[in-house]
């Protein structure tokens, strides 16, 4: 049988960088994944992920993403890829608006650029009163590309990786864990779980805590909509509790747009519907003609599932001394990956974070299925 010292269990974008982050550690570790990464069976694809540094969704993250941007730029040096576009991202929408706000609250504590935003009516129809303003630290990544470059590094720094290789069990005991798979059984100090829409299936306790959500993305011919001619990513907020954010042109010649609170629960990630149905692309037509009217014909859509935990913000904790659980990304996490694969590495090794991540403990989330 196999020995490890830690075992990595799926390889989306928190377990790829928290494989990373041992290997370069020195220990001896495994990731295992039941599909092929990168790949689009579960939250960590679509080509582009917007990352955004005044963060509405609470100040306590702003920390975590600063780490992130200097550890994409290490990944960087090290694999030769191209992963973090710094570009701006855009923000609009009515001035009393709680994503404006929040992003505000944010810059103002941490001291982030948030200045006004300007020309954007070349690009967006938007009301003549609403607050524009420019993330300046922010701007998107490329999520297929930043997990083949974390397996890439952990590979280069001793790592094994198992792709298509399904955990069907994992059997603690005092200071080891059996692994169970479909590819054989193997053996562990300690383990990381990072399954994202399959974590109740491993971690039973966390059940009662998360659940799975079913999200549609979307792209459209960009036209004149390009980096070259000054069109930037955005998050446009109407008002109304949702979120409409996009990305420039791609290589293909398209912009990519969601929005943030339509979605439909799914009661297993293994029976996702993924097929494209006329009440997907009908949600997000008139935000579409509202706020970016020039675009061209929609050209395709695709299914994501967002793991979200009860409270909308990560789990990064231990589950006990030999377990250590990254769950609960909540759609919103990616941009995160590198800081929080050096974070989990860091309580499965025992050693002092870098980043306060308090503010992301399981014993927030106060239900009996949780207390041990």
């Amino acid at each position: 049988m196999e020995q490890y010292d830690i075992a990595v269990i799926g390889l989306g974008a928190a377990g790829s960088a928290t494989l990373s982050a041992l290997a370069r550690s020195g220990v001896r570790v495994i990731g295992i994944d039941r599909h092929d990464p990168p790949h689009d069976r579960g939250s960590s694809h679509g080509e582009t992920r917007l990352l955004r540094t005044a963060y509405s969704e609470g100040a306590f993250y702003v920390p975590l993403v600063k780490r992130s941007i200097r550890l994409w730029r290490e990944l960087e040096e090290r694999t030769g890829a191209r992963l973090f576009e710094q570009t701006g991202v855009v923000y609009a929408g009515p001035r009393d608006d709680a994503f404006l706000m929040g992003a505000q609250d944010a810059a103002k504590r941490w001291r982030l650029k948030l200045p006004a935003a300007r020309g954007l009516e070349a690009w967006f129809r938007l009301p003549p009163d609403w607050l524009t303003l420019t993330d300046a630290g922010g701007g998107f990544l490329y999520p297929e590309r930043a997990i083949g470059a974390f397996l890439k590094d952990a590979r280069v720094h001793g790592a094994t990786v198992r792709r298509n290789c399904r955990c069907t069990a994992i059997e603690r005991s005092g200071d080891s864990a059996l692994i169970k798979t479909s590819r054989g059984t193997f053996a562990a100090g300690r383990v990381v779980v990072t399954t994202g829409a399959w974590i109740g299936e491993l971690v039973p306790e966390l059940a009662a805590c998360t659940r799975v959500e079913r999200r549609v993305l979307h792209w459209f011919e960009a036209r004149r909509y390009t980096m070259k001619r000054g069109f930037r990513p955005f998050a446009v907020s109407p008002g109304d509790g949702r979120l409409f954010y996009g990305f420039p042109a791609n290589a293909r010649g398209e912009v990519k747009v969601a929005e943030h609170e339509t979605f439909e629960l799914v009661a297993s990630p293994d029976r996702l519907r993924r097929t494209i149905s006329k009440k997907d692309i009908a949600a997000i037509r008139p935000l579409v003609e509202r706020f970016l009217p020039e675009l061209g014909r929609r050209t395709r859509s695709a299914v994501c599932m967002y793991p979200m935990s009860a409270d909308g913000h990560f789990i990064l904790d231990r589950l006990d001394p030999g377990m250590v659980i990254g769950a609960g990304l909540s759609g919103h996490g990616f941009k995160f990956a590198p800081a929080i694969g050096e974070a989990l590495a860091n309580l499965a090794l025992g050693r002092r974070q870098k980043v306060d991540i308090s503010a992301f403990a399981l014993a927030r989330l106060k239900t009996r299925a949780i207390r041990r």
